[in-house]
């Protein structure tokens, strides 16, 4: 009996195995095709594709960040560990509830935190404790970057978020 082969092809910018099938990458957005025109601009041959909406953009409509290619309506996306963060706070049940829900209705999130040992950043415990939203208490709650559209769509249905045009 034959096993199927495994793809000895790997993105060139990210170094992520890719299949044959594919015209771009989804970890990064990088392009295998040539002469593939930007969703905006036709006249003009995309850069990369976002990885969030997949659709193809030139230099002028895309925007970078940590080497991921996002379109303009999708560049304010926090990017960690090769996902988007759909939603942050920095309570640990209700971060957890908002994991739960994503995950039953299907999605895959992930629920990430830059906690640390309060023993090592004193001015950070400072930080935390005059100003509670301080950026390293938050918990993100973060989904693969082709979930995000649809998990955004559940967190609003539930309230967790307003319902914003991306």
């Amino acid at each position: 009996m034959n096993e199927p082969q495994q793809s000895d092809l790997t993105c060139g910018r990210c170094e992520v195995a890719v299949t044959q099938e594919d015209t771009y990458c989804k970890d990064c957005g990088a392009l295998f095709s040539d002469r593939i025109a930007c969703s905006v601009h036709p006249a003009a041959e995309a850069e990369g594709v976002c990885v969030i909406c997949s659709k193809p953009f030139c230099k002028q409509c895309v925007a970078e960040t940590n080497r991921i290619f996002l379109c303009d309506p999708h560049s304010h996306y926090e990017i960690l560990e090769g996902m988007a963060r759909v939603y942050g706070c920095t309570d640990n049940v209700q971060a957890q509830y908002v994991t739960t829900c994503l995950e039953q209705a299907g999605y895959h999130p992930f629920l990430y935190s830059r906690m640390f040992n309060p023993r090592a950043d004193v001015m950070a415990i400072t930080g935390i404790r005059n100003y509670g939203n301080h950026p390293i208490a938050e918990l993100k709650v973060l989904v693969p970057f082709s979930e995000v559209p649809a998990a955004e769509g559940t967190l609003s249905e539930l309230g967790f978020i307003s319902n914003t045009p991306n």
